[in-house]
Order: C-alpha cells, then sequence, then structure tokens
C-alpha cells in the first residue's frame, strides 16, 4: 500500500468528495499510472486550510472526458481526464477544516502537484500516527 497526497482547492475537493473521483492532468500522469487499488489518499486542502482533512481509500481509476470540477467548466473542456476512485475512510466536516486539519509543513512532505507520493516511510508513519490520534480514524 502506497500513501499519496492529493492537493487541491476548497472546492475542487468538495466535489471530488461528492463524487468520489479525483483527478489529474496529464503532467502527472506517471504518479497517476503508479497509483493502485488499496492505496490511501490524504487529502491536503490549499489556502487558507492548508492540511489534511480527510483520508480515502484508492477504489481504481479511470480516463473520463467528463468536465467535473468547476475550473474545468469554467474553460469548458476537461482538466483532468485522469481519475482516481475513492471511498472516503474519513472525512472532516468542512467548518473544522481549519481547526481540526492535520499539518504537514514540518514533515517536509511535498503538496505542490495535485498528486504526490510519500516514500519515507518514517514521515508516512508520522503522519498516519497523527491521523489516529487526532481523528481516531483506525488505519
Amino acid at each position: 500500500m502506497k500513501v499519496w497526497i492529493v492537493s487541491g482547492s476548497a472546492g475542487n475537493l468538495k466535489t471530488s468528495i461528492e463524487k468520489g473521483k479525483w483527478g489529474v492532468n496529464m503532467r502527472l500522469k506517471n504518479s497517476w499510472n503508479r497509483v493502485a487499488q488499496g492505496d490511501l489518499l490524504l487529502f491536503y486542502v490549499t489556502s487558507p486550510v492548508r492540511g489534511i482533512v480527510g483520508v480515502a481509500s484508492v477504489e481504481g481509476k479511470a480516463e473520463e472526458n467528463n468536465i467535473l470540477w468547476r475550473d474545468e467548466a469554467v474553460v469548458g473542456r476537461v482538466l483532468y481526464p485522469y481519475r482516481i476512485l475513492f471511498k472516503p475512510v474519513f472525512i472532516l466536516d468542512e467548518d473544522k477544516w481549519e481547526t481540526g486539519r492535520i499539518p504537514v509543513k514540518d514533515l517536509n512532505v511535498s503538496v505542490r502537484a495535485g498528486l504526490n507520493s510519500l516514500r519515507n516511510q518514517d514521515t508516512v508513519e508520522k503522519l498516519l500516527d497523527r491521523i489516529r490520534g487526532s481523528w481516531g480514524v483506525k488505519l
């Protein structure tokens, strides 16, 4: 099982949770190819939250041509055709995102791309321990 941080705006994350899909663009296709069923996704919301607000289990992947997110609707075309299908394990209520988020800045993990692999096992364990301790989630 691999652990991934998916990073995006609050709006895109809300849509993703509602639809059970996370999407990435062509630039991240190689990373998308490495995602497998049973992997964990940690949902990182960018500014102003700046933290992890949920965890999901990967159920599968698909290439799709339908517009799903608001920024796709604005430009009138699919920006994120490489989709990760997931089942939420735990998602904080939106009104608790800023107060209940799991910070990652001190762990020096990358949240720059929409799909970031966590490769350092020590970092993975520290992050999963924070999630277990803060949210009482069994992973």
